[in-house]
């Protein structure tokens, strides 16, 4: 954020610079020299332009101040200042474009965090019913009612439970990491996450157009456009004015003299007229080169809107699907509860065994983990579109 920051102040300060074009140049300068047409003799003096020569061999002094100002230059100013001012607004949709990219970041480690949390205490409560299987298995084993494959099955499936707790485990505390770098501070093992809320979004469109990216990608075209039409306004003749005031004095012999001889003065004025004859080709590749530049900024606009424009588009549709998975999923849970219930009941009478029982328990708790995920995706995807839209809004 401080480096986007920065360069929307660093636009800025270029503009702020280029304002100095639409000004008149001042310039003063003393020039102290000694000039000799080896012959030690006296000549006449010789001006052209601002430059004053003198054909004889002597000491001379002259201080001048000169003013110019550009009257027509066929726009290239004040296209190169638009240019500037669209790169500052480009400068801020950006910021605003990693504020929301920022957002959508941490909500996403936040809820895969959460998600893994809440995976990780119902994986717990499941390896302990394998183990609780496993126990189970080794008895009929020994007892002679289970065979050596079943009992080499179960162990199985316990360890393949185990690695993969260790596995999410390992996650959440990669996401743990993600979360401390975006909150700058570090954040505990054993942290209380706090439920995402689910927005009541009663519309799921947002002007895609307003999006800080897109923006972005408009004030680049139209800067990159003003930049195309100044360099094709560098093919004209530049028309200024300029003016001059010299005093200037001179002594055969001794230099300190030659300064205070310093009286004779001339003051100019005049119109010129600079055509860039030699610069038309250079001229030429710097606008074919804005001109790519243009068509690849327009490119890369086109291909975000279609990225943004599809995923909206999946975003309603993942919506109506996540509405649907979450209540099968609720469902499922809650006929699951009644049977565990049941279950527990005819555990207690002894009418069904105790393996029958704890795979149930495992089921439901498998069950909850998918509940689990499809309430927070809900809220995670609800809220994206939330922060979404949001970005769409400012000013």
């Amino acid at each position: 954020m401080d480096k986007f920051t920065v360069e929307t102040q660093l636009q800025q300060a270029r503009l702020d610079d280029q304002q100095y074009d639409f000004y008149p140049t001042l310039r003063a300068q003393g020039n102290s020299e000694y000039t000799s047409d080896l012959s030690n003799g006296w000549g006449s003096v010789v001006s052209v332009g601002d430059i004053v020569q003198s054909t004889g061999t002597k000491y001379q002094n002259s201080v001048s101040v000169r003013a110019n100002y550009v009257l027509y230059d066929f726009g290239t100013r004040f296209q190169k200042e638009l240019a500037l001012k669209n790169a500052i607004l480009a400068s801020k949709s950006t910021v605003l474009a990693e504020k929301l990219k920022l957002r959508l970041n941490v909500l996403q480690t936040y809820s895969a965090a959460m998600s893994l949390s809440h995976r990780i205490k119902n994986l717990q409560k499941i390896v302990g019913y394998s183990q609780e299987l496993n126990h189970l298995y080794e008895r009929l084993l020994a007892a002679g009612k289970k065979g050596p494959i079943d009992a080499a099955r179960q162990f199985t499936e316990l360890k393949r439970k185990e690695n993969e707790l260790s596995l999410r485990e390992f996650e959440f505390d990669k996401k743990l990491e993600e979360l401390s770098f975006f909150t700058g501070c570090a954040v505990p093992e054993k942290v209380e996450f706090t439920e995402l809320p689910q927005p009541d979004l009663t519309d799921f469109l947002f002007d895609v157009e307003k999006h800080p990216s897109i923006e972005r990608y408009k004030h680049e075209l139209a800067s990159q456009h003003a930049k195309t039409a100044a360099s094709e306004g560098e093919y004209f003749p530049k028309v200024s004015l300029y003016s001059s005031y010299l005093l200037y004095g001179s002594d055969g012999k001794d230099m300190a003299k030659s300064y205070e001889n310093i009286s004779e003065s001339n003051f100019k004025v005049g119109v010129s007229l600079v055509v860039p004859l030699s610069d038309a080709l250079r001229n030429r590749h710097k606008v074919r080169q804005s001109e790519l530049t243009e068509q690849r900024i327009r490119a890369e606009k086109r291909k975000l809107q279609e990225q943004l424009q599809t995923e909206l588009n999946i975003s309603q549709r993942q919506y109506k699907y996540l509405i649907n998975d979450q209540k099968n999923k609720r469902d499922m849970v809650n006929i699951l509860e009644k049977e565990l219930k049941m279950l527990t009941r005819l555990k207690k009478a002894q009418e069904i065994d105790a393996e029958t029982a704890i795979r149930r328990s495992i089921v439901l708790l498998e069950q909850k983990i998918a509940l689990d995920k499809s309430v927070i995706d809900l809220s995670h995807e609800l809220l994206r579109l939330q922060y979404q839209m949001e970005a769409t809004r400012h000013e």
